[in-house]
This record gives structure tokens, sequence and C-alpha cells, in this order.
């Protein structure tokens, strides 16, 4: 090839080039309700790392970090494994069971990443449509996996974008009437809900829960997340985990906050208390709601194109399109973010009179 010519594009493989790139907006603003992020309450006076080393690679068992979680969560450190967050670990676990053309199934509108974790490796990601009030019909999910045989199930409780929370007996259900599939039970949110399933892992050989200290414990930007499960799953997946996984920062303010949690159930129960007031004012105001059981509250808005409004004005919020219809999820603030959101909300509506 002469110098100077461009050379042709090695082009990625067909399941990974159709794919949107995720890139987050990098917009001003006054206050941030779109990512459901929580508050810096556990950390929020920092904390030493002079005695750590970045030359040397972390404990690549985070062991430390699994004992301070096996502490709070009610199980064995061999129950868990951590990572990134718990986004990492479920794209684990799909690229581990997952061969192409096998099928992982989840209900829709839920987390869009399922999907996308699916494409990377080749899976077929089937979609359950949730009912007109974005309720989980789980008797339509057990039918739905009967007929379609798929490698993995994953269930989003509380469901993110809409907050709806799947009963723990229906979870119960679901794992008695499916035994040849692995069910993940993704409970980012579910400390705002107190339904879990975690005290069914050593019941349910196919359960894994996932757990995040992204939402309750305000900690979104170390990104630490743990799959919990019973000891034999964990050790089955364990051949796939990358090692070195979780940085020696993150390992150490996740212990960090792990050592002082007296404060999460007084967070937890002050967000659930502000998302009750939030939900109270957004209904005055004509919003049609659902009920939520995360630290979100999802609408839909009587305002065309709120969400442009409101970042003109510097508040983010999310906006969903599913089936032609325009919905926004709103993170629960503190209550002078949630006021700010409402007098700006009240001036739109004045200013459509």
């Amino acid at each position: 090839m002469k110098r100077g010519m461009v050379k042709a594009m090695i082009r990625l493989k067909p399941g990974v080039e159709k794919l949107q790139a995720y890139f987050v907006n990098d917009i001003p603003y006054r206050v941030k309700l779109d990512a459901n992020e929580g508050s810096n309450y556990l950390l929020k006076g920092g904390f030493n790392i002079n005695h750590l080393k970045p030359n040397l690679y972390p404990d690549s068992d985070s062991r430390e970090l699994r004992r301070k979680m096996a502490e709070y969560y009610g199980c064995d450190e061999t129950n868990i494994m951590v990572g990134n967050g718990s986004s990492e670990l479920i794209n684990t676990i799909v690229n581990a069971y997952c061969d192409k053309g096998e099928k992982v199934m989840s209900f829709t509108p839920s987390f869009s990443m399922y999907q996308t974790y699916c494409d990377l490796c080749g899976a077929e990601f089937i979609g359950i449509e949730t009912e007109e009030d974005f309720s989980q019909n789980i008797d339509k999910l057990i039918l739905a996996a009967k007929d379609q045989k798929p490698k993995i199930i994953i269930l989003c409780n509380p469901n993110n974008p809409t907050g709806y929370v799947t009963s723990k007996e229906e979870i119960l259900k679901l794992l008695e009437n499916i035994d040849d599939s692995l069910v993940i039970l993704d409970e980012a949110y579910a400390d705002f809900s107190y339904v879990t399933a975690m005290d069914l892992i050593n019941t349910y050989e196919n359960l894994i829960v996932m757990r995040t200290l992204s939402k309750a414990f305000g900690l979104a930007g170390i990104r630490v997340g743990a799959l919990v499960a019973n000891a034999k799953t964990i050790e089955y997946i364990w051949k796939v985990k990358v090692p070195y996984n979780l940085n020696i920062y993150s390992q150490y303010a996740a212990i960090e906050a792990l050592s002082n949690t007296d404060g999460v159930d007084e967070y937890i129960n002050d967000i659930k208390k502000l998302r009750k007031e939030l939900y109270m004012q957004l209904e005055d105001l004509q919003f049609q709601l659902y009920p939520s059981g995360g630290n979100f509250i999802f609408t839909k808005p009587p305002i065309d194109n709120l969400f442009e409004k409101l970042m003109r004005r510097g508040v983010l919020i999310r906006e969903f399109i599913y089936k032609e219809k325009v919905y926004n999820r709103i993170t629960v603030g503190t209550k002078e973010e949630n006021q700010i959101l409402i007098d700006e909300i009240k001036e739109l509506i004045g200013g459509c009179l």
C-alpha cells in the first residue's frame, strides 16, 4: 500500500456493529435527577488513601470487601463475587453461560443493557411485554420460559425504569416453576422496597442475586457491585472472572462505607418519605404516575417535551419512549432539589395555560 493511502477500517462483528455507543451527556445543570444517584452521606468526610500502594495490584479476590459484604447481607463470603458495579457482573454471567443463539429472557421495558450484553455475545434477547400499567405478569413469564427455554431469565426488582415491585410470593412462584434456566434477580434498588431474594440463594441453585453500592449507599462513583449466589455457583462463575477487576481505591472506599452503615437505614427511610411527597406533588400537577419501589418515579407527564424544557432550565431528568409514548423517570432528590423541580414544572404549566 502506498504511503498516504487510507486503509479500510476493520469492521466489528455484526452483533456489535449495530449497537449505539453509550455516551453520557455533559450538560450543565442546577439539579441532576436523571441517573438515580444517591447522596454522598457515608463518605462525606472523605478518606485517607496515603497508605495505599498504587504500584501493586489490588487483591484480585477482594477478600476483605467480600467479608464486609457478607456481614451486611447476612451470608458467607463464599456466596459473593464483586465487580465494577453489578452491570459488569451481569455481563460476565451472560458471556459465561450463553453461546451464540441461546436465549435470555426479561420483561420490557427494563434495564436496556440486558439486551446489549446479549448482542455482545450473540445471544438472543426475548422481551416479555409488561401489562398496560407496567406490572410484570409472572405467569406470562413462566409460560414463555417453558415454551422458549431461555438459558437465563433476568428479573429487575424493583424494575428500572418503571419502579414496579414483584412480590416475594411471585418470585417464589417463578423459582418453583423454573429449574432449567438461570434466574438473575437484579436488586439494584431493592434497599428501597425491602423485597429481596437474598435469603433464597442456598435453596435454589439456579438463583443469582445482584446488589450494588451505587444507589442506597450513594457510591455510584466507586463502581462496586456484588453477585450473590450459593457457593457452588460462585465457584463455577469464578472461572471467567477477570483478575484484578476491582481497583484498590474502590475496594478501600467500599470497605470504609460498609464499616459505617449506621446511617443507611435512616437514608433509605428519608428517600421513601421524599418519594411519597414528590409523588403527591406530581399527582397534584396531573402527572400520570406509577407505583415505585426505587429511588425514582416513573411518569407520563402532562407537558410535551418536558425533558428538553427542564434541561433548558438546568434540571435533568430521563426520557423514555415506549410504544411511541413519552415517559419520564425522575430521581428522588433532596427536599430542596425536589422543590426546584416542582417549581420549574409549575412555571412550565403556567406558561401553557
